[in-house]
């Protein structure tokens, strides 16, 4: 039979069937009336019957290349890139006094007002002028400056200002306490370690040597420390846990800061009007909880940042003797604070802190807020203050932290030992994030020696990331939570130790104050201060 015509169209029930093999499947419907057409012959194969097909044929063939009776669509070519700032076609145009640079990352226009005379903002200037040019400031990458007025703003820079602010505190010495920068001997492979809190086991090998070490190093120091009495299973069995807690962020805080003052005024912490030091005090919660048990106890409050919302700025509390400190731990000279008070008559004044970055200010503002220089004049009036109430200087003290960072807590124990020989000292520290403590500032390495770890280099982070794994993974991953808990307790342990070694501090131990269920880091390193 003659073809018919050729389609450019397929058979409308067969996916991927090209012209040719359509024409072909027509031609023999005639032949084979009455019954099932047999199924048409794969299109490799398929033979063409009609000259005039081919040219329909190629071009169906190319549209549908690949089978599945769907178009490829062919590569676009690439739109040219838009010069930084420039809107694509078709955008609104911006608000009349507005900054016409386009923000690509963000899909819309700058927000800010176009400077005048001008079409864009003073950050947005269309290729300024070399002394108009905004470079990064030295002192803080964080924010920028015209080029042409940066020595000027080297003088006046908000960084510069808040450092002069930190070095004119009271009770500042740069250092004092030691620790902190060694954070970078962690390589590449022990940062790896650190993030293999992943909650999967893949790769967990139990017979490595290092492991190995660690679970036989654990009990041993379990019995050095505590006692053979302690069972060291069961000492990990109060902070391993299965999934993590169910507690809102605030009902957590709180909940765990009743908790530490409970089991302070249990042993008697309080007992004698101790001066009570919060490091690393946040909004001071723990200061907080402690107040309220004993209202009037003095308390230094100490944080190298400056939070909102914090404890002393409360109605309920402005009446409290209460300092706080911008400083941080490492800085914060505690031997000064307790040598004999500061006298009222030779404290500094605004005008002593004058200088390009310090700034005295003549009002305040609607807020009754003053000028740097004089918040510094006010800060050394309420040290003073607090030192004036007999006796002082005091005969006890209590370093209390809830949660206290990595090698935070060995800097705050190792400022104890600057304070005078008649203040007897108590501590009730929780730690925490022992992944992030190092070397250089942990107290007690030869311990860690004693037992057979950390005597090569490297191994203390290795042990410090192994620490990760305690709290850390999704689901189900206690094998990990197991072995990561026993580096916590031992990295607390030597703790524990150094203070009955080098403190005198006989009773020091570590006790749970409040269950697993609330937060995994339930253990404190307590002391009551006796030497015996």
């Amino acid at each position: 039979p003659a073809p018919s015509p050729p389609s450019n169209k397929s058979h409308p029930s067969s996916m991927g069937t090209s012209a040719s093999s359509a024409e072909c499947k027509g031609a023999a419907e005639p032949a084979a009336a009455g019954a099932s057409p047999p199924p048409p012959p794969p299109p490799a194969v398929a033979p063409i019957v009609a000259e005039e097909a081919a040219p329909a044929a190629a071009a169906q063939g190319e549209a549908t290349k690949g089978g599945g009776g769907r178009k490829k669509a062919k590569d676009a070519p690439a739109a040219p890139a838009l010069p930084p700032g420039v809107a694509p076609a078709g955008t609104p145009p911006q608000e009349k006094g507005r900054c016409t640079y386009f923000v690509a990352g963000k899909g819309r226009y700058c927000r800010f007002h176009a400077s005048p005379g001008g079409e864009r903002c003073g950050a947005h200037l269309a290729e300024p002028e070399d002394d108009q040019q905004r470079v990064p400031c030295p002192l803080d990458g964080g924010h920028t400056v015209y080029k042409n007025r940066l020595a000027q703003h080297l003088k006046i820079c908000s960084k510069k200002r808040q450092d002069e602010i930190l070095v004119r505190q009271p009770f500042f010495k740069k250092g004092v306490n030691g620790g902190g920068g060694a954070q970078a001997e962690l390589d590449q492979e022990d940062r790896q370690l650190e993030a293999e809190v992943d909650g999967s086991l893949a790769g967990l090998d139990l017979q490595d040597t290092f492991l190995v070490r660690l679970a036989a190093a654990f009990p041993r120091a379990v019995a050095e420390v505590l006692g053979p009495s302690v069972d060291p299973e069961e000492l990990l069995a109060r902070s391993v846990v299965a999934t993590a807690g169910n507690l809102a962020h605030a009902e957590k805080h709180e909940a765990q800061n009743l908790a530490l003052t409970a089991m302070i005024s249990e042993r008697g912490l309080l007992e004698g009007d101790p001066v009570v030091v919060e490091y690393g005090c946040g909004r001071a919660g723990l200061a907080t909880a402690v107040l309220a048990e004993k209202p009037g106890i003095r308390c230094v409050l100490v944080d190298r940042d400056a939070p909102r919302n914090k404890m002393e700025h409360r109605q309920e509390h402005r009446g409290e003797r209460v300092l706080r400190l911008r400083l941080d731990i490492a800085d914060f000279d505690l031997a000064a604070l307790l040598q004999a008070p500061l006298d009222p008559a030779a404290l500094p004044r605004a005008a002593d802190f004058k200088g390009e970055a310090l700034q005295v200010s003549s009002t305040t503002d609607a807020n009754g807020n003053s000028g740097p220089a004089e918040r510094l004049e006010e800060l050394w009036k309420a040290a003073a203050a607090l030192q004036a109430a007999a006796p002082w200087p005091p005969s006890r003290l209590l370093a209390c932290a809830k949660h206290l960072c990595g090698g935070a807590t060995d800097i705050a124990l190792r400022s104890l030992q600057g304070r005078p020989g008649g203040v007897e000292a108590s501590v009730c520290i929780a730690t925490c994030c022992h992944h992030r403590c190092d070397s250089v500032s942990y107290l007690n390495v030869p311990f860690l020696q004693r037992l057979g770890l950390c005597e090569a280099e490297g191994e203390f982070a290795r042990l410090a990331s192994l620490a990760g794994w305690a709290v850390g993974g999704r689901g189900d991953v206690r094998a990990k939570r197991h072995i990561g808990m026993m580096a916590k307790r031992i990295l607390d342990l030597g703790r524990v130790a150094w203070l009955r070694e080098a403190m005198g501090l006989k009773d020091a131990a570590l006790a749970e104050y409040i269950g697993k269920e609330v937060t995994p880091e339930n253990i404190a390193i307590v002391a009551s201060g006796a030497r015996s």
